[in-house]
């Protein structure tokens, strides 16, 4: 069977991998730890970070606690906490000189300008020295999905990137070139004020298919723009979950679409293995078919690339063709002398016509 869009480097993944990160540590922020800097005490979710844990020149100024563990959950959730960051005044002998936005990452935050927007101090990096502040994950996933409940005076923002092995940091600079190859990214920089829960779900987009991923770097902010926004700007968060698909996007027997109806397609014509193409929505989702010559069905199953530990991520599909009697046996000289009686589709003559398609009178019968 041809599996159109399965690219070669998938192919040599699932051949050379034996395990694969499919979700962020600690995605729900359920587990926490005490942080302290400076005299300075907070929480933040294990395997998460912000300005309390960070580096830079400008830490002691702005290494301020900035996230709280939350009981303000989004609806549905099996979970009992979520991730609470907030917006700071940042003062220069008691006068306002800036705002420090709520900022949550899994990597590490650096401080070091007073400009808010330069990249070449202000960044989030994926931090190797560190191994809870440089979250392994190899997943190919589709998209991703996040609760949050904002409350602002601009966008909030949410980022994805997934790199190779290296050094990266979002925003990009020329002052700290990558040396990681940006595998995937997705971004939503339009984030709701209307404090109320709220999904948001941000599609992959794919760049280099001959590189792979090994890190996630994900950045989170109470507004899309750097030192913008107003003090006590707050945003929580819930629930990140990597979105792995599992449908068949395209169909086609000898050069025709198939129309499917609650999963099953009818095909007027005997099965060609070499005729049949099928493709998937999930980028890295695996198509299998069975063919069974009695009945003439093929049998689709597509499973997610998660399938290993989500067993309920897969869809089945039936192609119904023509059963093959000239295969099984059945010609038409044969059918000529039964008359009357009744057989089975091996040709086999039975008592009963009992369910299922059998050749009455010479006929094909289906008999419900």
């Amino acid at each position: 069977m041809k599996q159109l869009f399965l690219s070669v480097f998938f192919l040599m993944f699932v051949a050379l991998s034996g395990h694969a990160q499919y979700q962020l540590a600690n995605g729900g922020f359920e587990e926490w730890e005490s942080v302290s800097f400076s005299g300075r005490t907070g929480s933040e979710p294990v395997k998460w970070s912000s300005f309390l844990d960070g580096t830079g020149t400008l830490k002691n100024m702005a290494g301020y606690s900035q996230v709280e563990k939350s009981s303000d959950v989004r609806p549905g959730t099996v979970g009992n906490a979520s991730a609470k960051i907030t917006s700071r005044a940042v003062k220069m002998m008691g006068i306002r000189v800036a705002v420090a936005q709520g900022n949550l990452t899994n990597g590490c935050v650096n401080m070091g300008s007073t400009t808010a927007s330069d990249a070449s101090g202000n960044y989030n990096y994926i931090n190797h020295d560190r191994a809870d502040q440089a979250m392994s994950f190899t997943g190919h996933p589709d998209a991703i999905s996040v609760w949050a409940k904002f409350k602002g005076s601009k966008t909030g923002n949410v980022e994805v990137s997934l790199v190779s092995e290296g050094y990266y940091q979002s925003p990009v600079s020329s002052a700290n070139p990558a040396t990681a190859v940006l595998v995937a990214h997705t971004q939503n920089k339009e984030l709701a004020s209307n404090d109320k829960w709220t999904e948001y779900i941000l599609p992959f987009n794919w760049y280099d298919v001959d590189q792979e991923n090994k890190f996630a770097l994900v950045n989170i902010s109470t507004c899309a723009e750097p030192g913008a926004g107003n003090e006590n700007d707050y945003m929580f968060v819930d629930d990140f979950k990597m979105l792995y698909y599992s449908e068949l996007s395209a169909a086609q027997f000898d050069g025709k679409e198939l129309s499917f109806v609650d999963g099953v397609a009818t095909v007027d014509a005997i099965y060609d293995e070499s005729k049949l193409e099928l493709a998937s929505n999930g980028r890295a989702a695996t198509i299998d078919s069975a063919y069974d010559l009695n009945t003439g069905k093929v049998t689709i199953t597509v499973n997610g690339e998660n399938i290993s530990e989500d067993s309920s991520n897969k869809h089945e599909y039936t192609i119904q063709f023509n059963v093959d009697y000239e295969t099984l046996g059945i010609g038409a000289a044969q059918t000529e002398k039964v008359d009357g009686n009744i057989y089975d589709v091996a040709g086999r003559r039975t008592t009963k016509a009992t369910k299922g398609l059998k050749i009455i009178g010479g006929k094909k019968v289906l008999v419900r």
